[in-house]
């Protein structure tokens, strides 16, 4: 039976471990409260609100979840900042599916 294949999950973007980083090339213009992000590999243009591109903005180095939870949370308006953990797996989901950022797994200090 032919059909449509179902898309693959994503990992939980909540991993310690995990760092996000913005793809290479990506450029971001800023208009008032919002920005369009370019993404030069797909050519993919996207509409983002101002919360969403201080985070990509941020995202120009390695980040890990925390450091993107605590900017939102300076970022979001008062009565959202209890969900800012909330907005950063959602937003960080989104940025990996529109192929905005990447995940990149830094070595283990274990053995040191």
């Amino acid at each position: 039976m032919g059909g449509v294949a179902a898309p693959e999950p994503f990992e939980s973007p909540t991993t310690e471990a995990d760092r996000f980083v913005a793809m290479e090339g990506i450029r971001v213009l800023t208009f008032d409260d919002d920005a369009i992000v370019f993404n030069p590999i797909s050519w993919d243009a996207h509409l983002l609100n101002a919360a969403a591109a201080v985070v990509l903005e941020f995202l120009g180095r390695p980040r890990a979840i925390r450091d993107i939870e605590r900017l939102l949370s300076e970022t979001l308006l008062e009565e959202q900042r209890a969900a800012a953990s909330n907005h950063a797996c959602r937003l960080l989901q989104e940025f990996e599916q529109l192929g905005l950022v990447q995940r990149v797994k830094e070595p283990s200090l274990a053995g040191c």
